[in-house]
């Protein structure tokens, strides 16, 4: 799904994958640290330069891949969101995504899923488009 697009994310959420960048995408990492840098990424201090910076690519799409605010700065920008609901609660999660007002998005899409060899919770894949 993103693969091939730039991919907007916090520090503390590149940090959480083991510190490296997804591969076959144009990582953009925002951080408030003007000190911080990760290789082979494209490092911002804010969400406005970090869009801003994968607008310039021309990609049709920019994913958002957290952290919890990243995704409040960015939400009433967006026009469709693709959403993954695992079906679990976690005691020491620390950033969610916020809820969707259902007076400004529609569900368009939602597939169920089965926790498998890859996957260790049953979760949703949920596409949303603003009304």
């Amino acid at each position: 799904m993103t693969w091939g697009m730039p991919v907007v994310m916090g520090r503390k959420t590149f940090e959480a994958l083991s510190g490296q960048p997804l591969p076959g995408r144009v990582n953009i990492i925002v951080t408030r640290n003007a000190d911080w840098k990760a290789e082979n990424t494209m490092v911002v201090n804010n969400v406005k330069d970090a869009l801003f910076l994968a607008q310039q690519h021309h990609y049709a799409e920019v994913m958002i891949s957290g952290g919890g605010e990243i995704y409040k700065e960015t939400l009433e920008q967006a026009d469709k969101v693709y959403l993954t609901r695992v079906h679990a609660s976690f005691d020491d999660a620390d950033a969610f995504f916020p809820e969707l007002d259902k007076q400004k998005w529609h569900l368009t899409s939602n597939q169920d899923c089965a926790a498998d060899s890859k996957h260790a919770y049953d979760y949703s894949f949920q596409v949303w488009e603003r009304k």
